[in-house]
């Protein structure tokens, strides 16, 4: 059996030719943080088409231009190494990023489709996530056993809830890069064959993106139950 790693090279090789061909589009990240608080501004881009821009600042104003073939995870950063981070997605198209560096993290975004699916799929999650706090919570200050039981079952039924929601984010986003990253995050929970059937409901445009195609050879090759992982910067390093 190949392990995971060779698969991923190889995958890389194939999809080397076929990058190189694929038409860039033009994309812009520009905004305003106010109260930023260093004289740079950084973009630093990881996944599929990693890249680190910088621009100098006096105010929290902020503008990178490129060429891009497809959306790409980023974090609009402080300091190259050691700073604070915003994600976000760079992808063609205008982006705008304004806000105050106060609550850096909740700065509005616009212009990027595939951040406004993060969002959802985010709020979704956080939703099960907090409902299962607070039966957690109920759990550990309750002295029936009964009722433990109760609670306990109560969270197993979110826990699924969990993962029927990714699945139907996943069919609701076939157009998505974000449905990839949700497959990988599945990929030790669900068996092989939901795992493809979920993959081949995405759209050939997303399938077709490094991480599409490193995710539909390594779902080909390797066991239930095994992560899915891809090799990633750390940002700031």
């Amino acid at each position: 059996m190949r392990n995971l790693k060779t698969i991923v090279l190889l995958s890389f090789g194939m999809t080397l030719v076929s990058l190189t061909c694929n038409a860039q589009a033009d994309y812009t990240v520009k905004g305003k943080i106010s109260g930023w608080p260093t004289e740079t501004v950084y973009l630093v881009r990881q996944g599929d088409y990693e890249g680190v821009d910088s621009v100098k600042t006096s105010d929290g104003s902020f503008e990178f231009k490129g060429k891009i073939e497809g959306p790409t995870k980023a974090y609009l950063i402080t300091k190259k190494r050691g700073g604070v981070a915003k994600f976000l997605y760079v992808e063609p198209g205008t982006i705008t990023i304004n806000g105050n560096f106060s609550s850096f993290k909740e700065v509005d975004v616009q212009g990027s489709p595939s951040y406004s699916d993060f969002l959802k799929l985010q709020a979704g999650h956080e939703d099960i996530a907090f409902k299962t706090a607070q039966l957690s919570q109920q759990a550990e200050e309750s002295m029936d056993s009964e009722e433990i039981d109760a609670i306990n079952n109560s969270i197993d039924s979110l826990n699924r809830a969990n993962i029927q929601f990714s699945q139907q984010f996943i069919k609701d986003h076939p157009n998505s890069v974000v449905s990839l990253e949700e497959i990988k995050s599945l990929s030790t929970i669900l068996d092989k064959g939901i795992l493809m059937d979920l993959y081949n409901g995405l759209s050939e445009k997303v399938k077709q993106t490094p991480t599409g195609v490193m995710i539909g050879d390594a779902l080909q090759n390797v066991n239930n139950n095994v992560a899915i992982e891809e090799s990633s910067n750390t940002v700031g390093k």
